[in-house]
């Protein structure tokens, strides 16, 4: 005699396999996505971060009441207190503040800062001022390329503007996180980093 099959609830096995396989494959197609954000957010917070550290020179500078050399290399910035000579020496010299490292390259690419300049021409490739091999501390010279100095009324040496370039090298020019520009007024030292420019 065969007994009658009960109404039981649940899943077979088949159902199961059909569900775990549809997940998989959402998985698998949403990774590069949030892979690119992450990317993408990473590019977003440097550009934050170095017009953090500017800003921070100015206040610093308005604060001391003694100039504040920000120093521009491709993957950090360092922030300088310039320190008035003591007599009877005639040299200044320079007291490190901080030292702030951009996110970790990806072999030879990375979220880099491309150049700062005072007139409006953006940069076609990454200026050579700006490697880690011409890392020092500044100088009673003449100003480098690559360091903004903000003057104790917070303003810029000279009352330049300043425009620094920010590239994430880790995604394609024509995406809209790519490319980065901070604009530093020079008679105020007002810090914006909110603009977008290309870079090739």
């Amino acid at each position: 005699m065969v007994g009658a099959r009960r109404n039981q609830g649940g899943f077979t096995l088949t159902e199961l396999m059909v569900v775990v396989v549809i997940l998989a494959l959402l998985a698998a197609l949403s990774t590069p996505l949030f892979t690119k954000d992450n990317t993408a957010r990473k590019g977003r917070s440097w550009a934050k971060i170095v017009a953090m550290m500017l800003q921070r020179a100015r206040f610093q500078a308005m604060g001391d009441r003694t100039p504040i050399h920000a120093m521009l290399y491709r993957t950090h910035v360092d922030l300088y207190r310039e320190v008035p000579p003591v007599p009877p020496s005639t040299n200044r010299t320079y007291e490190l503040l901080s030292k702030t490292i951009a996110p970790i390259a990806d072999d030879d690419r990375t979220i880099a800062i491309w150049g700062a300049r005072t007139d409006s021409t953006v940069p076609n490739t990454q200026d050579t001022n700006f490697e880690e091999s011409t890392t020092a501390p500044p100088t009673d010279l003449a100003p480098r390329p690559n360091e903004i100095i903000f003057l104790p009324l917070g303003s810029t040496l000279n009352n330049a503007n300043w425009r620094v370039y920010i590239r994430n090298e880790l995604l394609a020019s024509n995406h809209p996180d790519a490319s980065f520009l901070i604009n530093v007024r020079g008679l105020t030292g007002f810090v914006s980093e909110n603009d977008k420019v290309v870079l090739p």
